[in-house]
């Protein structure tokens, strides 16, 4: 049993008196509205009015079947830039390079005729029994043979190269652009499911299967748990007595002892008593707005009314 539970010693220590209120205001809900990142029609809900979420927990869906072909697009184009840069830097296929040789094979059998022609058209031309232009036409069709020749081993050498340094740089940020686009797809498909982004309460529901959503358009609020504020409302003789940071003292109806909130905002000019704390003693009064944050998990509902004291006085 403490002293001050004494009658006769609680009236002679004004330290057992109960301490001055210093504000009444209201608990005050910082709801978030959720909405997706994209225009779509809701598909479904998979969460109630007033149901308890936590962090990460599905709360909506969207139509997203334009989402996955978007997808699905760009995983082909993926694939496609990949094997256009593995074909650059392996040089030709095998098939292509079989048909090179080929026609270096040919290209040499016609240089071997084209020399034995040349061969013997010089030694009719030296009897005198081939004309000039007979020994002129062999050696065109020598020199063409070996051109030919050089031609084909050119190709064969070139196949078997890999594409110039440029045309694998360009095919390199053609695959870097593919997989962007694609990341951009996966995170696009994605949010096409509402996520809670903290734990919370479902604290309406907006929008129902068949509406559609967006942006401007959110699908329900969350209020996350102690996303609260005491709006209060202090005499203007007394808001000298209070600063940001102030430790303050809850009171209300059904709480349990000991809450505590911090100062966190203080109103630059009075104004009169709102009517939400209205009453025929204080309908004259100038009081200034203060704003506080509970301290700790302070189990505080939107709505209810408060009286606050300074901390050090609160018994």
């Amino acid at each position: 049993m403490s002293l001050c539970s004494l009658p006769l010693i609680a009236s002679l220590f004004t330290a057992c008196a109960t301490p001055a209120t210093l504000g009444t205001g209201y608990v005050e809900g910082e709801h978030r509205a959720l909405a997706p990142v994209a225009v779509a029609e809701v598909k479904s809900l998979a969460v109630t009015r007033g149901e308890r979420v936590a962090a990460g927990a599905v709360l909506a869906r969207q139509e997203d079947r334009d989402a996955q072909i978007a997808l699905d697009q760009a995983s082909a184009a993926l694939a496609q830039a990949e094997s256009q840069l593995a074909d650059l830097k392996e040089g030709k296929r095998p098939e292509e390079i079989r048909v090179m040789e080929a026609a270096r094979s040919s290209a040499q059998a016609k240089l071997a005729e084209a020399e034995r022609t040349a061969a013997r058209t010089s030694a009719l031309a030296a009897r005198g029994t081939a004309t000039k232009a007979d020994s002129d036409d062999a050696e065109t069709a020598l020199n063409v043979a070996r051109a030919s020749l050089a031609e084909a081993e050119a190709n064969l050498a070139v196949a078997a190269l890999p594409a110039r340094p440029a045309e694998i740089a360009a095919a390199e940020a053609s695959v870097r652009g593919a997989r962007a686009d694609l990341a951009r797809a996966e995170w696009a498909l994605g949010k096409r499911t509402l996520t809670a982004p903290t734990d919370g309460v479902i604290s309406d529901l907006l929008l129902y299967p068949g509406e559609m959503a967006g942006p401007s358009a959110p699908v329900l609020t969350l209020l996350p748990d102690a996303a609260v504020t005491l709006r209060l409302y202090v005499d203007e003789a007394d808001i000298a007595s209070i600063r940001p940071g102030t430790k303050l003292a809850v009171q209300c109806d059904g709480c349990a002892p000991g809450l505590r909130a911090e100062v966190s905002y203080i109103a630059e000019g009075p104004e009169f008593t709102p009517p939400v704390i209205y009453s025929l003693q204080n309908r004259q009064k100038l009081v200034y707005l203060v704003e506080a944050r509970p301290i700790g998990a302070a189990a505080l509902k939107p709505g209810q009314i408060v009286d606050v004291t300074r901390a050090e006085a609160a018994p």
